[in-house]
Parts: structure tokens; C-alpha cells; sequence
């Protein structure tokens, strides 16, 4: 059995997919969160930025990588080359509303941070549900691609569960995403991780 070592920050931000894909997948981990130390571990990461996870030694990185990485690996990343890539898609997809909101959530400047927000607010994220909404209620499966939850899908569930904690009503108009995230939500490994996981703002 392999063994897995998870490095990041102590917050979900972008290192939540991968913890979320293992412990979907039943998989143990060492969920290693660090402060000051990481500018004397960075010289020794590659690629040199978090998360990082560690398997059986070898160091991987990019998040949206990861979760594809760790969903293959235990039979959610999709059965064919084709099926692999449509979800990967997806996910980027997903992560691509993620680093807009962000994007915004960072801003110090305060009238461009309202410029973003309203952004995100009016166009960005109806468009997003939209489409998602879409593309799940067309698949009788009730999930974003293929017949089973897949990292596409719990990278849904991870970002809109940070959308509400400020905004609870998001998937209020979009029936099928709704039911999709709480498919995420309910399954019983994802609860037992969200249950037991360190609280965070971010």
C-alpha cells in the first residue's frame, strides 16, 4: 500500500480537492499543514509551491492534478483516455470560477475588489451555474459527466461549499446542482472529512 503525505497551509484553499478525493476514496493520509516553516521547505519542493503530496517519496503538485491523480488511482478519474480528459476538463472548469473568487477574496484594493466581486456576483457565477445546471440535469446520472461522482464533481461540492458559507442560497434556482452537491456532502467518507477537519475561514 502506498502511503501519502499531503503538505499545505492550515486552510482548505487549494489543497481541499486532494484532501476530499482521498478521503472519497477511503485512502489514509498525513495531513501535514504548515505556517512559518515553508520558506526553508520550498527549496526542497517541486514544484516549488503548495499543496504537495508525497507518495511513497516522490513529490507531486498542482491541485487540480492531484485530485485527477488520486481519483484515477481508486476508480473515479474516468475509465477511458476520453473519459479522463473530459473530467479533467471539467474540474479546470470548476477551479476556474475557484481562482476568480479568489482573486477577488485577496484584493486589497478596495474599489477593485468591489469591481470583482460585483463581477462575479452579476455574471460570472450565474454563467457558471448555468451551465453546470445544464450539463448535470442532461445526465441521468445526476453528476457532471459519466454514471459515478467524480472529481469534477467534488470540486463542485468544495467550492460551492466555500460560496456558502456567505451566500447559503446560491444553488437555490438550480435544482440539479443542489441535488449534486448534496449527493458530495452526504456521501459518508466526505461528511466523516468534513466533520473532523480543522475549521478554517479560507
Amino acid at each position: 500500500m502506498p502511503s501519502y503525505k499531503l503538505t499545505y497551509f492550515n486552510g482548505r484553499g487549494r489543497a481541499e480537492l486532494a484532501r476530499l478525493c482521498l478521503s472519497y476514496a477511503g485512502q489514509d493520509f498525513e495531513d501535514k499543514r504548515i505556517g512559518a516553516e515553508w520558506p526553508e521547505m520550498k527549496p526542497n519542493c517541486m514544484p516549488p509551491y503548495l499543496p504537495v503530496l508525497e507518495v511513497d517519496g516522490h513529490q507531486l503538485g498542482e491541485s487540480c492534478l492531484l485530485g485527477q491523480y488520486i481519483a484515477q488511482k481508486h476508480g473515479f478519474g474516468g475509465d477511458s483516455d476520453e473519459d479522463k480528459h473530459i473530467i479533467t476538463s471539467y474540474v479546470y472548469y470548476v477551479d476556474s470560477l475557484f481562482t476568480k473568487l479568489v482573486t477577488a477574496h485577496f484584493e486589497k484594493d478596495e474599489e477593485r475588489k468591489k469591481t470583482l466581486q460585483e463581477d462575479i456576483k452579476t455574471k460570472i457565477m450565474p454563467e457558471f451555474l448555468t451551465k453546470c445546471e445544464a450539463i448535470v440535469s442532461k445526465n441521468a446520472a445526476g453528476v457532471m459527466y459519466g454514471s459515478k461522482v467524480s472529481t469534477a464533481d467534488i470540486h463542485f461540492y468544495n467550492v460551492m461549499f466555500m460560496v456558502k458559507m456567505q451566500h447559503a442560497e446560491v444553488l437555490a434556482n438550480t435544482p440539479a446542482l443542489n441535488t449534486l452537491y448534496d449527493k458530495v456532502a452526504n456521501d459518508a467518507k466526505i461528511a466523516a472529512w468534513v466533520a473532523k477537519r480543522p475549521e478554517s475561514a479560507f
